[in-house]
Order: structure tokens, then C-alpha cells, then sequence
């Protein structure tokens, strides 16, 4: 159990609950904190100034080494007591936008000459910082072009880098196949169960054996995005890694054909969903043609399921007198879907990565 009475400015920022609360603005976790402003109200101005503090070294969005965050708790802690916060409890504290200005001025004298020359040297610093610090020798690729290139790597593994993306590779002869990547690549991985493949993209990671995915991961952009074609993905974030580089326990997003997630870099959270565009799977056997003739709408729907490998929930006993004729054939997941519910008058909505169908009218 945490000591809350004796939390100082230092513990409210290595507080992932604190944290949480401030990225989202108060959205999550508000219960939580508020009740604790009214328990310990001489803590605010601590929690205010963690808040700005907090805020403004994650704006920065560049690594501090740990000389220079040495330097800043000294100033932070000085200020302090140079500000004496606490002497007042009764009193409103400074408005946020002061503390900000107070904190972002600290981040600054720490680091401001280091920050400055990462920012304005025009590379992203998140890819560079990655290959930088990596322990192999890297061969770069990068797509100056306006057309799509296909990169053969020596294991087989084929990337389709679109333009103005950049990826760094090796040989691979280390244990395990690692890529950097800035910017979006299609990726079709050649499979090697004594070898998986890593792919880090900015804030993200993604882990495979042999699988097709796109990764889209700009650095400087606080959204990067994974979809899923073929297999089993794994993709979790880069702080989610303990010091031996290895990933973190029930930390893992699992992803499967058709699925999608979205990481923001921003709310350090992740949004998992369907393709905009589901496609048929190819280990099904055969593709399937679609085309009925008075079909019961469950067997149509166990045929989507099974061809697309998502999931469509429904109450079967509703449908089990709607039958439908309808050549659906190649026609887009989606596209079937409205054909069968608008003659069935029946609706859906995508829920993460499932269907849910309500509403069904049929009585024939």
C-alpha cells in the first residue's frame, strides 16, 4: 500500500496512476485524485507542479540522460523551497498555466542546449536514437523515390517501403532478427521459428515469426498503427521493455489477420480494431464465391466469419427463419454485410474487432 501522506513532488511523477491522470486530461482516474486533494490538501501545490513538470518534459519528447535529470531535480527541489509552496496550504495554489511556465523554465536550464540540437538537426530522433544505439552493424534503405521499393532482406523476408520511409537491417546472424523502420512498410516475413522478428518502430515493437503486417510509424508523430494480413503479431510499446531490453509480462498486444491497432504515443495507450478493409484469408482453402440461393442468413454469416476470421455476434434463434438470396461474390466484407442486413431489416456496428447485428425484422 502506498504512503499517499508522505508523497513528494518526485513520487507524485513516478506514479503511473498520476501519470495517466494528467496525459488525459483529468478523463481517467479524476474520482481517484480529486477524493485525494480533499484528504490531503496540503499536497496540491506538490500535484500542480508534478502535473506542469510532468507535461513538459513529455512535450519535449527526447531521452535525458541521467546527469541532466540529476540537474533538474536539483533546481526542481531548490525552487521549491525558494517558491516555500507549502508554507500557505489555505491558500489557492499559483494557476496552472504559472507552474507550467515555472516548470517548463527548469526543463530548459537542465537541458536546453541538448534539447535544442536534437530538435532542430532535422532527423527523427526516435529512429536514429534506435539504430544508434544498436549493437550490430545496420545497412540503411531509404526510399528517396515516389514509388513504392520492395527490400529483399538475406532471411527472404520481403518489405515493401512506401515513399519516404527508411528501414536499417542487418545480416541477421545474431539470435534474432531485428529491423528499425520510420515511416510505413509492408512487411512479409519469411518464417524462422529459432529467429523471431523484430520490427521496432518508433514507440512500438512488433514481434513475429512468419506473418504479413503493415507498420506505419513516423517519428514525430505520436500515432503509429499495426494491421495484420497473415499469422500472429505481437506488438507492445518500447517503454515496456525492462533494462535487459526484453519485453515486459502482460504488456503485449496480440494481433490476427484482419485486426489493427493504434498506439498513441501521447495517452501511452493502445485502440485495437478491425482493417478498414477486411480481407479473405488465404489458409481457409479455396475462396469462397458467396453466391445463395434462399440461404439461411446463420449459414451466411458462419461463412464470414470463417472466410474473414472475425467474429459477428448475433442471437441465432433470431435468424433462424430469415433466409436470403444474394450474390454477394467479391463484394468488400462490409458491402455484404449491408446487403444482408438491409434485407433482413436488421443493423450493425463494429465493437473493437467484433460485429454485433441487431434489430433483425425477418419473419419468413
Amino acid at each position: 500500500m502506498k504512503n499517499y501522506s508522505s508523497y513528494k513532488l518526485e513520487d507524485f511523477l513516478n506514479d503511473e496512476r498520476f501519470r495517466k491522470w494528467i496525459l488525459c486530461n483529468g478523463r481517467e482516474e479524476s474520482l481517484f485524485w480529486e477524493n485525494f486533494k480533499e484528504q490531503y490538501p496540503d499536497k496540491i501545490n506538490s500535484m500542480t507542479l508534478a502535473g506542469a513538470l510532468f507535461m513538459s518534459l513529455h512535450r519535449l519528447q527526447v531521452p535525458v540522460d541521467k546527469n541532466i535529470k540529476e540537474d533538474i531535480w536539483t533546481q526542481v527541489e531548490n525552487s521549491i523551497d525558494d517558491f516555500n509552496l507549502e508554507s500557505e496550504p489555505s491558500r489557492l495554489p499559483l494557476t496552472f498555466y504559472r507552474w507550467w511556465i515555472v516548470a517548463a523554465t527548469l526543463v530548459l536550464v537542465g537541458g536546453l542546449v541538448w534539447s535544442l540540437q536534437s530538435t532542430f538537426n532535422d532527423v527523427p530522433l526516435d529512429y536514429e536514437r534506435q539504430i544508434g544505439q544498436a549493437e550490430i552493424s545496420l545497412k540503411e534503405k531509404v526510399n528517396s523515390t515516389k514509388s513504392q521499393q520492395t527490400i529483399l532482406l538475406k532471411d527472404g523476408t520481403k518489405v515493401k517501403l512506401k515513399p519516404g520511409s527508411k528501414l536499417s537491417y542487418s545480416d541477421f546472424s545474431a539470435n534474432k532478427r531485428v529491423v528499425y523502420l520510420d515511416g510505413e512498410g509492408f512487411f512479409e516475413v519469411a518464417k524462422d521459428s529459432s529467429k523471431p522478428f523484430l520490427v521496432y518502430a518508433g514507440h512500438i515493437i512488433v514481434r513475429v515469426i512468419g506473418t504479413s503486417f503493415k507498420v506505419v510509424s513516423n517519428t514525430g508523430k505520436a500515432k503509429s498503427s499495426v494491421s495484420v494480413t497473415s499469422g500472429k503479431v505481437m506488438v507492445y510499446a518500447t517503454d515496456k521493455l525492462d533494462e535487459s531490453g526484453n519485453q515486459k509480462a502482460n504488456h503485449a498486444i496480440y494481433l490476427y489477420p484482419n485486426q489493427r491497432v493504434v498506439f498513441d504515443a501521447a495517452t501511452n495507450a493502445f485502440e485495437k480494431g478491425l482493417v478498414a478493409q477486411p480481407i479473405q484469408l488465404t489458409d481457409t482453402g479455396n475462396a469462397k464465391e458467396f453466391l445463395y440461393t434462399n440461404t439461411s442468413v446463420n449459414t451466411i454469416l458462419n461463412d464470414l466469419e470463417n472466410a474473414y476470421g472475425v467474429t459477428i455476434r448475433r442471437d441465432s434463434n433470431l435468424f433462424e427463419s430469415c433466409r436470403v438470396t444474394a450474390p454477394l461474390g467479391d463484394l468488400p466484407l462490409f458491402r455484404k454485410l449491408d446487403i444482408v442486413c438491409q434485407t433482413i431489416g436488421a443493423t450493425y456496428e463494429v465493437f473493437g474487432t467484433e460485429i454485433v447485428i441487431s434489430g433483425v425484422t425477418c419473419n419468413l
